[in-house]
């Protein structure tokens, strides 16, 4: 065997090299464990002392958060999120949440009665605040801001958890700087604040439902702020607090638990339809991106509208420009079962006149009848009469076209508030009987009020249905869109 052929191989070195690797992978793992370990930034007296001092819940405190729930019921009514980042910014709602979770960790009676006292002064002032704006303001619009902390949320819950961890992990750290508490601050109010401000919107007009669900929000938000307060504290082995009395424990112990019971068990069914509602939603967005958006000639009107009410499912569309066929949209039903959304509803609200489509149609038929004519001479005189008679069809359909047209031009001409004017016609059949749907797309005048679009456009649908009598045209049915 030459040289060349023979195995470099060092008992010891092996040795050494294996060494190595442990000793290095050991070295990861202290290195890791230290990165991100917070038990040595821990200082657990002035932890306790700052959470115990940010309870109580009143004077500037109270004044200050009147004023940014103010604030941030101006942002939900007014849709605007960079002014409820601003209210979130200034509001106090960290403390009393903060303490039950404390008090929770520690087995900590007296903090817990303090912390329980100032959340419920907490919530009273949020609400009666928010109730007063909304009972006094004219304007009550119901915005996306508003309807989406009308029941619980999954992303809604995840920024109440990790805010809370955020939150009492820069509470735990030593000598920290003011500026640290901020954002966690924020992150808790963004969980908090907006179901408050809904709560009071919804008291002030009177809905329950908005009431009851935007409370809930808040609440089980709440609990969830507090589980992170409580699992982080006991991660960090807080000194527990002993009764004196280990009977008062153990009651105080089984009445929290089934409060936090009785709180969770709905939002663990109500979870699961979330989960399944978030799916529909973010598949149904999907397919009408994929599959009626992506039509050059189409143009959706307003947002697509998903309803998911018990497991039933909605997709609502409202297009324009070129007319969508029944053979269209039965195409696209069965494109749904693609994007999982088998068994779900397709309406499309076709906002285009139809009357080119049934002129072809005519034009077509009597084709086929003239031809029957050159071929059955005994049919003559009975096809040319009917054939006549679609004529007469036809002149109606273009007569009233032009009737409408001459009412479209009336309409601009007597309102000035609109800028921009289009129509459309449709028909719809039930238990026999056809009617005629008129819609207009209207673009105002942007310098008009909200009210002031609701007055003219109550004035513009009598003045259309006025003008459709005068010329002999029915009036069953007249929808006025928006038309962005």
């Amino acid at each position: 065997m030459n040289d060349s052929d023979k195995i470099d191989y060092d008992p010891i070195k092996s040795e050494v090299n294996k060494v190595s690797f442990k000793q290095s992978f050991d070295s990861f793992k202290v290195f890791i464990k230290e990165l991100m370990s917070i038990n040595h930034d821990v200082d657990r007296d002035e932890t306790v002392k700052s959470i115990v001092a940010d309870i109580e819940f009143s004077g500037t405190n109270i004044w200050i958060l009147m004023c940014s729930i103010i604030v941030a019921s101006i942002g939900l009514i007014n849709d605007s999120t960079a002014v409820i980042i601003g209210a979130m910014l200034i509001s106090p709602l960290m403390g009393p949440i903060r303490g039950i979770g404390l008090a929770l960790s520690t087995n900590d009676f007296k903090i817990l009665i303090k912390s329980l006292s100032n959340f419920g002064v907490m919530i009273a002032v949020s609400v009666l605040a928010s109730f007063l704006f909304f009972l006094i303001t004219p304007i009550k619009t119901e915005t996306p801001e508003l309807l989406s902390r009308t029941e619980p949320q999954v992303l809604d819950i995840l920024i109440a958890f990790f805010g809370g961890l955020a939150g009492v992990i820069s509470a735990t750290i030593k000598n920290k700087g003011g500026t640290l508490t901020v954002v966690p601050g924020v992150a808790i109010a963004t969980a908090l604040m907006p179901p408050l401000c809904t709560v009071g919107y919804g008291l002030a007009l009177a809905n329950w439902s908005y009431f009851i669900g935007a409370f809930y929000l808040f609440l089980l938000n709440s609990v969830f702020i507090c589980l992170a307060t409580f699992l982080v504290l006991r991660l960090l082995k807080f000194p527990l607090v002993q009764f004196v009395n280990p009977k008062i424990e153990k009651k105080v112990k089984i009445y929290v638990f089934v409060v936090i019971l009785l709180i969770i068990i709905p939002s663990v069914v109500k979870f699961s339809s979330m989960i399944k509602k978030s799916l529909f939603e973010q598949n149904a967005e999907l397919y009408v991106e994929k599959v009626i958006e992506i039509n050059e000639s189409l143009k959706i009107v307003d947002q697509p509208k998903f309803d998911y009410i018990d497991g039933n499912t909605k997709i609502i569309v409202n297009v324009s420009g070129e007319y969508v066929s029944d053979k269209r949209i039965e195409d696209w039903k069965r494109q749904l079962i693609n994007y999982d959304l088998e068994g779900t509803d397709l309406k499309i609200n076709n906002l285009t006149q139809k009357e080119i489509d049934e002129a072809e149609l005519l034009g077509t038929y009597l084709k086929d009848r003239d031809n029957k004519i050159n071929t059955i001479s005994y049919e003559r005189d009975s096809i040319l009469d009917e054939r006549d008679g679609y004529k007469d069809e036809l002149n109606k359909i273009s007569n009233k076209s032009k009737n409408l047209q001459q009412i479209n031009d009336r309409i601009l001409t007597h309102f000035k508030e609109i800028q921009d004017l289009s129509y459309g016609q449709t028909y719809s059949s039930s238990n026999g009987t056809i009617d005629t749907l008129y819609t207009y797309l209207v673009k105002w005048d942007t310098a008009l009020a909200d009210q002031e679009i609701l007055i003219v456009k109550q004035k513009l649908k009598e003045f259309i249905q006025l003008e459709m009598k005068m010329s002999n045209i029915s009036t069953n049915n007249i929808n006025i869109y928006q038309k962005q």
